[in-house]
């Protein structure tokens, strides 16, 4: 009898403490399209993988494309909020797309690299000769093209011979020589960085901006989303940007960051050691993503969209107040 009463008593708190929390709240499904070879692989899928994302309420689904595939996302619909190409999404805001920045994300960690007994000794010498691109409408190219003007008076798109072709094919370019210069998708850029025994950095544009303003520059691929989708659920929005965040924090952790490469790195395009030390050294020193979404930050970069408007990179720079959400003190 006595058992009977103490499991009747276990009962009774049990239920009294399950009526207490209430119903377990149903996740939120929230789709991100992201392109492969990036370091998006990593923090979507690790993060997804340890829990973070559901953690703050959200069942997530990742769509991992080629870069071509990546930018149609967003625009289509086929996602309603994901990092995308920032200067893009600015473009399409001045176009009359109702988008948001509602939080941080990939800084321009694509440098221009050249080989590294090339003659260029700034980015200037590179008038007349090919500049290669994986895409013209890149955050990162857009965002390069923005702050070479800015820093010297010189414009890519006009001064140079621009090259366009597939991240991977673009990096044997430089190593055959059929361009003198590259601008890559983040994975490509690591391994030129990772050897600098054949290639070297001749323009870096987070470094710049960071002199300038004490941030790099998040116009590579912040995240972006439907104002509608904000409105539908402000809540689900606000608990999908920190999750995010959260993941941009949580792969920089080498321990989380090794076991992520292990599962997720042929994906990412990350697979050579000296990558991979190469991606843990920025990610330890905060210098891939832009993790703060606070006044300051936010400040910075739209004094970077004044640039980018001051040369005719974008047509106009969006309301601050209007286009940047969930932004903290």
């Amino acid at each position: 009898m006595r058992r009977s009463f103490v499991l009747a008593a276990l009962a009774a708190v049990a239920l009294a403490v399950a009526v207490a929390a209430g119903p377990a709240r149903a996740l939120d499904a929230v789709t991100v399209v992201i392109p492969r070879d990036s370091v998006f692989v990593l923090n979507y899928n690790g993060a997804k993988d340890a829990g973070i994302f559901k953690k703050h309420g959200i069942d997530l689904t990742i769509d991992a494309r080629p870069f071509a595939g990546f930018l149609a996302g967003l625009p289509s619909k086929q996602a309603m909020v994901s990092t995308y190409s920032g200067i893009d999404a600015i473009h399409k805001i001045d176009e009359g797309l109702d988008w948001v920045i509602i939080g941080g994300g990939l800084t321009v960690v694509n440098p221009v690299i050249v080989r590294k007994d090339a003659p260029f000794k700034t980015i200037t010498d590179l008038r007349g000769k090919k500049f290669g691109t994986f895409s013209t409408g890149a955050g990162s190219f857009q965002s390069a093209r923005a702050a070479i003007l800015n820093a010297d008076n010189f414009d890519v798109t006009k001064d140079t011979h621009v090259v366009q072709v597939a991240a991977p094919a673009l990096f044997k370019f430089l190593q055959n020589g059929s361009v003198d210069a590259m601008l890559n998708i983040s994975s490509f850029s690591i391994a030129g960085e990772s050897e600098p025994d054949k290639y070297r950095v001749l323009f870096d544009i987070n470094e710049y901006w960071r002199k300038e303003t004490g941030y790099p520059v998040v116009w590579a691929a912040p995240l972006v989303a439907w104002r509608s989708w904000v409105d539908e659920n402000p809540d689900r929005a606000k608990r999908f940007a920190a999750a995010t965040m959260e993941s941009f924090r949580w792969i920089a952790d080498p321990k989380n960051f090794d076991a992520t490469v292990k599962k997720y790195g042929e994906l990412a395009g990350v697979t050579k050691p000296a990558e991979i030390a190469t991606y843990k050294r920025l990610l330890a020193q905060d210098l891939m993503f832009l993790t703060s979404w606070d006044k300051k930050s936010v400040a910075a970069e739209w004094k970077f969209l004044e640039v980018c408007k001051k040369f005719g990179v974008i047509k106009s720079v969006p309301s601050e107040a209007k286009y940047a959400l969930f932004v903290q003190p």
